[in-house]
């Protein structure tokens, strides 16, 4: 544990009604952990105008000095999921404070590797806000915490479905056997998923208007930060190596049912990246596609093929292609800085139009 700190700090918080137990929690175990004067408030929405602000506003008074900070609460932590909020943090007008239920230690390095400031309920904390410093790791939640599940639409199969629903907005207007016959997935399942999404106010019924796909960008946001780790590996065929890396400059993937997906899709699409790895995801069996490109099995190979998990086809241009969120997702996925930042590219000049809000 490290705790480096001019003064005793004082935090209060302004927030809404969402999360808010789980910020009560998480403040209560930060005075506890540093004994420092913990004190929360809350306030109608009405009493504050900035538009920026997330789950709380979060005051630290220092020798009179207020310091704020937009509160995020985020559990189910990942390594894709902390890059988007590193990136979110970044485009705020204050510092960010994310609030979640039990950082691992794991976890609690890779927050401050990606300089995420954080509480958790069980006490651990980074917050780097000169002249404040704490970082603290490796508390346990009490014995009667259990780890969140997921909703039924971040686990794998629910994936499927929320992907063919950002791929096309309106399938969400489609029967169900319809989404499901697209999404690659059973009837039953997509009737739950539906109810899950409804409840998390992403699809709004609207009677004999229908369906209608609502805060698409949280929904990506949600769905790239649990892809790299619940449903990507269970699709990974292999990983694979070819003579000469640069064969993919002239494959035709799309022969073989196939399309790019990952680095050498970004770097088609934007011309920006050199690519390292080569990400391929397919509809069919392999084995006519390894033999043409003289492709040999390697544990530790620079090309990753994947299994697709959809039934639709994408109405790109580039016909060779997955679908940009696919792109975004596996770039992020890599935490190489510089695949983050072509995902930063591809997000503005490809996504917009896909999550723009009707």
């Amino acid at each position: 544990m490290i705790i480096n700190c001019t003064d005793r700090v004082k935090i209060t918080m302004v927030t809404n009604d969402k999360n808010i137990k789980i910020m009560h929690e998480a403040l209560d175990a930060f005075k506890k952990t540093t004994d420092f004067n913990a004190e929360i408030i809350t306030t109608p929405r009405a009493t504050y105008t900035l538009q920026t602000i997330k789950d709380g506003l979060i005051q630290i008074t220092i020798q009179g000095e207020k310091l704020l900070f937009e509160g995020e609460v985020i559990n189910n932590l990942t390594r894709a999921g902390i890059i988007l909020t590193k990136l979110g943090f970044d485009k705020l007008d204050r510092s960010g404070l994310l609030v979640t239920r039990y950082a691992t230690r794991k976890i609690a390095d890779q927050l401050r590797k990606t300089d995420v400031q954080f509480i958790d309920t069980a006490g651990n904390a980074f917050l780097n806000h000169p002249p404040v410093y704490i970082f603290i790791k490796g508390n346990k939640p009490d014995k009667r915490y259990q780890p969140a599940r997921p909703a039924r639409a971040f686990q794998p199969t629910g994936l499927r479905i929320v992907f063919a629903l950002l791929c096309n907005p309106k399938l969400v207007e489609a029967p169900l056997r319809e989404i499901a016959e697209k999404a690659d997935a059973a009837l039953g399942t997509v009737g739950w998923v539906m109810r899950d999404l409804k409840q998390m106010n992403f699809i709004v019924d609207m009677g004999r208007r229908g369906r209608r796909l609502m805060n698409k960008k949280e929904l990506l946001k949600r769905w790239v930060a649990a892809y790299p780790e619940k449903l990507r590996p269970k699709q990974l065929i292999g990983r694979y190596r070819a003579k000469d890396f640069d064969w993919w400059e002239k494959a035709e993937l799309y022969n073989f049912n196939a399309f790019w997906g990952g680095e050498i899709a970004a770097a088609k699409l934007t011309s920006y990246l050199k690519p390292e790895i080569a990400t391929i995801y397919t509809t069919q069996p392999i084995e006519k596609l390894l033999l043409n490109y003289k492709i040999t099995n390697d544990p530790a190979g620079n090309i990753e093929i994947i299994k697709a998990f959809w039934n639709f086809d994408f109405d790109l241009e580039q016909k060779e292609m997955v679908n940009p969120v696919l792109i975004y997702a596996d770039l992020l996925a890599t935490g190489d800085p510089r695949n983050v930042k072509t995902a930063e590219m591809i997000y503005a000049q490809q996504l917009l139009r896909f999550i723009r809000e009707d």
